[in-house]
């Protein structure tokens, strides 16, 4: 059984290298570490799914790192027009949706500054198959079985990855958002 405390461990990594399906090189297994020492710490009521789901998500590859985001720092989120602009995920300013990991379909630019010190998760998004997204008629969806475990559904847009990402838990008491 996984457990966001299996960070304390290296039988612990082992178990969610299996779930993952990632390679078992010391940098993943490093990076996997991270995530999970954040989400024990900033998000411990985080539901396995959801912790299992957000690290399918990212580039394990690439470093993932704790970072402390200062006030006056900006930063964007990529919302559609109907949600809370106040979600988990953002990005540094500059970056594209295009390679966010997620469907771009009806999203658009939410920009904040941060206004209080807040601890993110930084990390590198992957290929992904978006099915947490309303798609456009007609879009094109492939089907992704091992999504169905994380996020409930086997249907999705592809979508590229190789962009920066935040995860910032409690963002509404942390951010601001900028008018336009």
């Amino acid at each position: 059984m996984l457990s966001i405390n299996d960070y304390l461990s290296d039988s612990g990594i082992d178990k969610w290298v299996a779930e993952l399906g990632c390679t078992s090189a010391p940098v993943p297994r490093q990076n996997i570490r991270t995530a999970l020492a954040f989400f024990a710490r900033e998000m411990p009521l985080l539901p396995i799914a959801d912790a299992a789901g957000f690290l399918a998500a990212m580039d394990l590859s690439k470093r993932v790192s704790e970072v402390m985001l200062r006030p006056g720092e900006r930063v964007l989120g990529f919302r559609t027009g109907n949600e809370s602009p106040f979600k988990l995920f953002f990005a540094r300013r500059g970056a594209s949706p295009h390679n966010s990991g997620i469907n771009t379909a009806r999203r658009g630019p939410v920009h904040f500054v941060v206004r209080t010190p807040v601890r993110a998760l930084e990390s590198f998004t992957t290929g992904a198959k978006d099915s947490w997204t309303h798609r456009t008629p007609g879009q094109p969806v492939s089907v992704t079985p091992r999504a169905k475990k994380w996020f409930g559904q086997e249907f999705g847009v592809m979508a590229a990855g190789g962009g920066g990402q935040l995860i910032i838990p409690g963002s509404y008491s942390h951010l601001l958002v900028e008018e336009p």
